[in-house]
């Protein structure tokens, strides 16, 4: 996943907190909602169908 993504996605997941904590419209915080849904698709989209690298598949620990 796209670093810039991940950000994005934190800033406006803390955006939404400071208008829950303000108690600002509702339109705002579906805005953001929407948004936030919009950028994990991308986010998702960018990443499918890309290889995967077998060295980073580890065997478990025993418990």
């Amino acid at each position: 996943m796209n670093p810039n993504l991940i950000f994005r996605i934190a800033r406006l997941a803390v955006s939404l907190v400071e208008i829950h904590a303000r108690q600002d419209v509702r339109a705002s915080t579906e805005e953001l909602l929407l948004e936030i849904i919009q950028i994990a698709i991308r986010a998702y989209e960018e990443h499918a169908g890309q290889p995967l690298d077998p060295a980073l598949i580890k065997a478990e620990a025993p418990l």
